[in-house]
């Protein structure tokens, strides 16, 4: 299995993102919630050792499109916001089945 070294990077990058999401004035009580509780998710991760696997990269690479995404749809329309944050959320969970799965594996 190959190794990338920037997985942590890539984490840090989007809890920063998603904090300043979460304290932004405006946003829906329940997008800070979720954005609250997706940093929380992916800090229990952060140090893994799956996160630094070309899967990883690429899921927290979706991660960041879609974060992207939803930055430049936020306040315009709730309905696919939304939808993404679903679709994000989705990734994540996805990436700590991943995680453990992972971990079951190289014993």
């Amino acid at each position: 299995m190959c190794l990338l070294s920037n997985g942590k990077n890539i984490i840090a990058r989007l809890n920063s993102i998603w904090q300043e999401i979460a304290v932004a004035k405006g946003l829906a009580r329940e997008f800070v919630y979720r954005f609250e509780k997706l940093v929380l998710t992916l800090d229990a991760i952060a140090d893994k050792l799956f996160v630094k696997t070309v899967k990883a990269h690429q899921i927290l690479s979706e991660c960041e499109h879609l974060t992207e995404q939803f930055r430049s749809e936020r306040g315009k329309h709730h309905y696919r916001s939304l939808v993404l944050l679903t679709r994000l959320e989705g990734l994540i969970d996805g990436l700590i089945k991943e995680t453990y799965e992972f971990r079951i594996k190289a014993g």
